[in-house]
């Protein structure tokens, strides 16, 4: 993702200029006061719209640094809707606070409750194994699913520091 202040970078407007020399690109004020705002506010009603006879639910969560070091925590919904799995990220917020279980387990708490998702309908949470979100999950009562996708990592990764299984496949 590219901040809109790209729109004023001359590489970018050289770009838009040679696919439509006619088009006159909006400014940055545009798109951060008007265009998003609005474009936010339109995807908001649509999912809510969507998690409305919702029965039953189960979310993903993550907290993750961007490439500047800033961290973020990313809230998924997953749930089904006339037998279709659907997903939608409820969010992805700066999250400058110390992330202790308690602190995590009150901003989880606070984006369902944003979305209007009784925690009483969440089947599970879907986590990795920090110790600050399975404290998070713990305190909040949820019952929580071990990531697949982590747990194979992390037993690839220390696989990886075994010399016998390190050597047997530098040999492929």
């Amino acid at each position: 993702m590219a901040p809109v202040s790209v729109v004023e970078k001359p590489g970018f407007q050289k770009l838009v200029k040679t696919l439509d020399p006619k088009y006159k690109l909006p400014g940055r004020k545009y798109f951060a006061e008007k265009a998003l705002p609005a474009l936010y506010v339109e995807v908001r009603e649509k999912v809510t719209n969507q998690l409305t006879n919702v029965t039953h639910f189960s979310t993903t969560t993550d907290l993750w640094s961007s490439r500047t070091c800033e961290p973020y925590l990313s809230l998924t919904v997953h749930y089904v809707d006339n037998w279709e799995l659907k997903s939608a990220c409820l969010q992805t917020s700066f999250f400058p606070e110390d992330h202790t279980g308690e602190i995590i387990a009150q901003g989880l708490q606070e984006a369902l409750l944003s979305w209007n998702l009784p925690e009483a309908r969440q089947v599970c949470i879907t986590t990795d194994n920090g110790s600050n979100i399975v404290k998070a999950v713990s305190l909040n009562k949820w019952k929580r699913l071990q990531c697949f996708g982590h747990r194979l990592h992390l037993a690839i990764e220390r696989s990886m520091k075994d010399s016998r299984i390190n050597r047997a496949v530098l040999v492929f």
